[in-house]
Order: structure tokens, then sequence, then C-alpha cells
């Protein structure tokens, strides 16, 4: 999407056009992303920290001693790839339910281990590389055979059967998302690993068909993520035991919306993508977290967060209103009739006014009737 700092022109208004940029949004823009950020953050965080604990769709399980612990490989390859290569790497495929014995932890120390690996906020690499060095050092393993350099090896081999770590999921330095599809940030390091994960193609076990499109994906991040992926892949639909799965109803842009919000929490839209449809779609899929996101961008982008009005603006904030009462987001058609009501002599001669639904048009006259009573 165009940006004006951290604020998008919404579509058809021209970046310099008066009041894109306004002081009022200024100041509103980056404290409601902000806030957008740290909701979808920590939602990301309590979804991965739940799937853990619920122990759905794992396939390593870690013992120590007769404690056992139940994870997913691909969580533990997207956020700590050395301990993933030191403990399962060596196996030989990672469709197998694996159990691996764990030495030199403690049954607690571990669990804390699993718990800031699923749920941390924050980048982990040192969390990750001290764990790893007392554990060799408590092995009585001489720390100079301590060689990781494997991780800046490069492979062509995306199966990660090898022991080694391919480029793809190891560079910092490359560009994860390809600028071809959107602008977009991460809501966090948590997000940022698991995108690089899905981005990439990294050791998927399901693909999802969506207009003759294939998008590889993990059952245990879907389920944790959405409620119908979690019925789906529960073992309640047929699709659970199949490889594949096709959704009908969707295009393939809304799709990349919603895979890349499902892994990383992302908090922007392609330019070709129809916000309304995504609300749609988000609530249908029981995204809550990409409602969120959508609702923001249809406040940033075609109400321009209810600054003063400007004629541009006009037609996309009763746009905006269409969408949230078809939609039924209440608390966003309330904003909406509310600043349509205050500035009404502006929206009364537009000729986009007379094309809004006929109960919509009577809604707001009603409020402008009550608001006009309640004056006098």
């Amino acid at each position: 999407m165009a940006r004006c700092g951290e604020d998008s022109a919404p579509p058809g208004v021209p970046l310099g056009s008066p009041g894109v940029c306004s002081k009022g949004l200024q100041r509103k823009g980056p404290c409601e992303r902000r806030r957008l950020k740290a909701m979808v953050s920590e939602q990301l965080s309590q979804d991965l920290l739940r799937l853990l604990r619920e122990e759905v769709h794992t396939d390593v399980t870690f013992s120590i001693g007769c404690t056992l612990f139940k994870a997913h490989k691909a969580v533990l390859l997207a956020r700590v790839p050395d301990f993933y290569f030191h403990t399962v790497g060596h196996r030989d495929n990672l469709k197998n339910h694996e159990h691996v014995a764990v030495e030199n932890f403690e049954a607690s120390e571990f669990r804390t281990f699993l718990q800031i690996v699923y749920s941390s906020n924050r980048n982990i690499k040192n969390y990750e590389e001290e764990i790893l060095r007392k554990k060799i050092v408590e092995s009585g393993v001489p720390q100079k055979k301590c060689d990781f350099s494997f991780l800046s090896k490069r492979s062509s081999d995306h199966s990660l059967l090898k022991h080694e770590i391919p480029k793809e999921i190891n560079s910092k330095e490359e560009n994860v998302i390809s600028t071809d599809i959107y602008d977009l940030e991460p809501a966090s390091e948590l997000g940022e690993d698991l995108l690089k994960l899905y981005v990439k193609h990294c050791c998927p076990d399901i693909d999802i068909y969506v207009d003759g499109k294939s998008f590889k994906a993990h059952r245990a991040i879907l389920s944790a993520r959405s409620s119908y992926f979690a019925a789906m892949l529960s073992g309640c639909w047929a699709e659970s035991s199949q490889e594949y799965i096709t959704l009908q109803s969707i295009s393939h842009v809304e799709m990349n919306v919603m895979m890349h919000f499902i892994y990383g929490g992302t908090l922007d839209f392609p330019v070709k993508a129809n916000v309304g449809q995504i609300l749609n779609m988000a609530d249908m899929y029981g995204l809550e977290g990409l409602k969120e996101v959508a609702i923001y961008i249809l406040r940033r982008d075609y109400c321009n967060f209810f600054q003063k009005p400007v004629s541009r603006r006009l037609a996309s904030i009763l746009e905006c209103l269409i969408i949230a009462h078809s939609v039924g987001v209440e608390s966003l058609f309330a904003d909406c009739m509310k600043w349509i009501v205050k500035h009404f002599a502006r929206f009364w001669s537009e000729r986009s006014f007379a094309n809004v639904p006929p109960e919509i048009q009577k809604s707001c006259f009603n409020m402008l009737i009550h608001s006009l009573v309640s004056i006098t």
C-alpha cells in the first residue's frame, strides 16, 4: 500500500492531497498502529503457547527421565534451529514422530525452555546459544568440537533432511518477504520466525489449493491460529486425513493475506486486496486478530481516522459504512454514522450518498433527527 509516514492514502486519493497527512493523522496513526501491533503480537504468542499445552499435531517427543514433552518440529526449526539440529536434525524423516531423550536438563528447566520458544515475542538466539553451550559442557563434549558453522552453509535441499540448515531458514541478510507481495510488518520476532518458515516452504505437511495455486503450510500452526482449521484438521472432517485441502469462495490474494497473518501476525494488506472481503474471510475462519487489522486499515485508509472532512474522503467513508454494516462490525458502523451525522451538510449533496442502501440512509436520517432533538 502507498504510505504516508506510517499511514496510507485511501484508494483513489493521491499522496499530497489535502488532509491525507494532517497533523491529527500523524498523531493518531502511530498510536493506533502500536496498539494493534501489541494486540496481534500477544495473540500470536498465546496461540502458540496454547498449541504447546494442548499438544495438538505434535511430531516429536522429548523425554527427561519419566517426564515427556511433546512439541512441533516446525516451531523448533523456526525458532531454535541450532537446538533442533543438535537434538532432532540427524533423524532421517521429518514426517515421522520422533522420540528424543534429552540429557543435562531438569524437567522444569526444559518446560520453561519450550514455553519461551513457543511464546517469546523477542529474538531468542542468545538464549538458545546459552542453552546449547550448557548442554554441551555438561555432557562432557569438548567445547572446541561445538561447531555450528553448518548454519551458514548453502543448500538446495528444502526437505531439511541433511545435517545442515539451508540458507532460506538461516540467512538474516536475505529479505524474507518478496517486495512483490507487499510491504508487511510481522507483529514480533516470533511472527518473523514463523513467517520465514512459511515463506521458504520449510517442512510443510499440508497443501492448500486456492484458485489453482498451492499454499504449503503446517497443520499445527493452522490449528493454533484458526478455529476453522482447528475443526477441519482435528479428525472430525474428512480433510483431516488428507495431505491437501481445497478452499472455495476465496481468492489467492485473500488467501495470501490470511496465511501471512496466521504465521506472522502481519499488519498490512497488499494493494489489490479487498478489505471488505478480507473482513468477511477473517470472520469465517475465526481470525479475530485479522478482523482487527482489517478494521484498522478501514479506519486509516477509508476514514482517515475520522479527521476533518475532505471532499475526496467522503465517498470512502460511505463505503466503509456499507462494509461495516454488511459484516456486522457495530463499533466501526457506529463511528462512521456519528461522523457522517456530524458533517451531514457535506454528505447531503454527495452523489455517493444517494447510492447508499435505503436502510442505511434511513438510519442516518434517524440519528440526525435524534441529534437535533437532543440539542433543543
